[in-house]
């Protein structure tokens, strides 16, 4: 299978795992990712997601190979596959649970997008990084056009999208488009922990963290202040909460949520 699906113990781990394709997203990578991606939102334990690949690159985008120039039955097919990635995508982003895009070797084209709706990115060093999409004069998707103007602003997000020229972790890192670059050799472990530190924190709390957050740029700041101490008001019902001031207050450190094997 090329993309597969690891879930156990509130962690839910996506792998690209089509290494000899660079982990190109076809049709069939596309339904199954949209597949996976709904099993993971009807599952009410998932409280933090993992996206990572095997092989020596995270993703080389779309599979180009399929692409039919000039065939009429092209844009209607593109539409179709594209609402099943866009489904993908959107539930990934809208998730309560925080999702962690681990990502090595190159990121390109569609495969930026599937990094971008994470709330997280982890990057090995020495990644490239390329939007691709000028290269064979296609128009931007999988949210690429709404992703990075908020993660790196307009120039930013149009100079690599108009050039498609390569920049790498240390780039990405300097305007924001990742949280933390680690030696190749570290990615998998620094993602291993840094998902247990996120699974032993305050779920609810991080959900309301996340939503507010997102919703933050279509929101006047009335609003936005009005659903904070709303947020705020509801959490401090939860057992994560009590446990939590019962920490601080002893002088020792919060456990949150339910004990992990």
């Amino acid at each position: 299978m090329s993309i597969r699906l690891d879930n156990a113990n509130g962690l839910a781990t996506i792998v690209f795992d089509n290494p000899d394709n660079m982990n190109v997203m076809g049709v069939e990578e596309i339904r199954t990712l949209n597949r996976l991606t709904a099993q993971i939102a009807d599952d009410a334990s998932v409280r933090v997601v993992v996206i990572r690949a095997q092989g020596k690159v995270f993703g080389a985008g779309g599979d180009i190979a399929s692409f039919r120039p000039g065939d009429p039955t092209s844009p209607e097919a593109i539409r179709e596959i594209g609402a099943e990635l866009n489904q993908a995508i959107l539930r990934l982003h809208n998730l309560p649970a925080i999702v962690v895009a681990s990502v090595h070797g190159a990121v390109a084209g569609g495969s930026m997008g599937t990094m971008n709706a994470a709330d997280l990115v982890v990057a090995a060093k020495g990644t490239r990084f390329n939007m691709a999409y000028a290269k064979i004069g296609a128009s931007p998707d999988v949210g690429n056009t709404w992703f990075l103007p908020r993660l790196v602003g307009n120039r930013k997000a149009l100079e690599w999208l108009l050039f498609s020229e390569n920049f790498d972790a240390d780039q990405a890192l300097a305007f924001g488009l990742i949280n933390l670059v680690v030696p190749p050799e570290q990615l998998f472990d620094v993602t291993e922990k840094l998902a247990m530190r996120l699974l032993r924190g305050p779920r609810e709390t991080y959900a309301r963290m996340k939503r507010l957050i997102y919703q933050s740029e279509a929101t006047s700041l009335e609003q936005q202040v009005n659903d904070e101490i709303n947020a705020f008001a509801s959490v401090t019902m939860t057992p994560d909460f009590a446990e939590g001031v019962s920490a601080f207050l002893g002088k020792r450190a919060a456990h949150f949520g339910c004990k992990l094997n």
